[in-house]
């Protein structure tokens, strides 16, 4: 804290901002407004100073990420901590310990929920650990019996089952409301089957240009648009995955090089 203090640059706060001094059970109904100000004033002041403003507890009380305000990436979801469990690929032959028993562990990730996709990621790193997208299996499923799970969440679509596991039950309806409305809100054209079974709606009037890289006269590799390619090169250019990660984007141009 010594070496950050030093290195705060001149004209900018140096002083942390105070909180108001009386109680909140003594504050009349009039003052109500005056008070909201005043924790305003205290939280925006918080926020022009970069130590605290970055600081990940308090990233982590307001719900935002470094991710949160890229334009690119579509409106902001809601995000926060989970226990992720390990696992859930479709895939046969993951994650067995044995036959018939199966043996998982639980992780800290910071789930980010987007129109089209989630994701989560390493807190103290903030690496992207994995991109789940949005398709016609999409769905949310809460609790134990369901999950295996006490306050258990179950995330489902083509490629995978997403386990997390969540404070109460409370908390685990929190997120599946959030999850829910939001999704079927902005990424509801990815919920249903597209022409040629595409996973996304058809766009007119685009400028967006997605090409195609033509490898030889009878075989070509299709590009997705560019944000999914920002995030992660582990997407698969053929769902449902059956075939293991023959067809995940890294795995094919790694195949066509």
């Amino acid at each position: 804290h010594t070496v950050r203090r030093q290195s705060i640059k001149r004209g900018e706060p140096r002083q942390m901002p105070s909180l108001p001094h009386t109680a909140e059970s003594t504050v009349r109904e009039e003052h109500f407004s005056s008070r909201r100000k005043q924790l305003e004033d205290y939280l925006t002041k918080i926020l022009k100073m970069p130590m605290y403003r970055n600081y990940h507890g308090t990233m982590e009380f307001i719900g935002v990420s470094q991710l949160s305000f890229i334009h690119d990436l579509g409106p902001k979801g809601i995000e926060g901590l989970i226990m992720k469990r390990s696992g859930g690929h479709r895939i046969p032959g993951l994650n067995c310990c044995g036959q018939g028993r199966m043996c998982y562990r639980w992780s800290k990730r910071w789930l980010v929920v987007k129109d089209s996709f989630l994701l989560y990621m390493k807190p103290d790193s903030g690496a992207i650990s994995f991109v789940l997208l949005v398709d016609k299996e999409f769905n949310i499923k809460i609790g134990q019996k369901e999950t295996e799970t006490k306050y258990g969440l179950q995330i489902d679509n083509l490629s995978r089952s997403l386990i997390l596991k969540c404070n109460s039950y409370r908390h685990a309806q929190w997120w599946r409301q959030g999850i829910d409305e939001f999704v079927r809100k902005h990424g509801k054209d990815f919920l249903t089957q597209h022409r040629f079974g595409s996973y996304a709606a058809v766009q007119e009037n685009t400028l967006a240009k997605w090409p195609t890289l033509c490898l030889q006269a009878t075989d070509a590799v299709f590009f997705p648009p560019l944000y999914y390619l920002r995030l992660s090169p582990e997407i698969f250019m053929k769902r449902p995955v059956v075939e293991g990660n023959r067809w995940r984007l890294d795995c094919i141009l790694k195949r066509k090089a």
